[in-house]
């Protein structure tokens, strides 16, 4: 009796675990590696509009406080008109605390104002314009006067105009 062998037909499927452990081990190195940022963030408003029946109802004109940024000076506008209250060269050394001063003494005339709208240059740099944002939202010395409220805030409703 004559056997005949039957011929195993080879598998085409190539064996891929291998390849899978290495991409496993490659994913799991990736993401030991991986550099996670912290992203922070700051809030602003958009611009409030109002209607003119709304502004007839008060008795005093609103201060409309903006802070017109340039390169060399920091202007403080007030009122509907925009006229400017201060003008401060950015090159004296103490030109942040004397805006800080200056919102301070605007806070007490009107304590129940809490918006400062930013009006930067396009030539000013992003930490400049943080670093005035920070000191119209608070003041770190107490106040002097008769008028009690929060000393650490000042205009906390920080809204950003146009870039000019």
């Amino acid at each position: 009796m004559l056997r005949t062998r039957k011929k195993k037909v080879a598998s085409c499927k190539p064996n891929v675990i291998p390849i899978l452990d290495a991409v496993f081990i490659f994913i799991f190195f990736l993401l030991m590696s991986a550099q996670f940022l912290e992203i922070h963030e700051i809030g602003s408003d958009a611009p409030a509009v109002k209607t003119i029946a709304e502004d007839n109802k008060k008795d005093r004109p609103p201060l409309n406080l903006t802070l017109n940024i340039t390169k060399t000076h920091i202007k403080i506008l007030t009122g509907l008109d925009a006229k400017i209250h201060k003008s401060i060269k950015r090159s004296e050394a103490t030109a942040l605390v004397t805006l800080n001063l200056e919102l301070l003494k605007l806070k007490m005339k009107h304590p129940k104002e809490n918006s400062v709208i930013l009006k930067p240059a396009k030539k000013v740099d992003f930490k400049s314009i943080v670093k005035i944002m920070d000191i119209a939202r608070s003041h770190t010395k107490e106040p002097v006067g008769p008028r009690h409220y929060d000393p650490q805030e000042l205009f906390t409703q920080v809204i950003f105009e146009t870039i000019q």
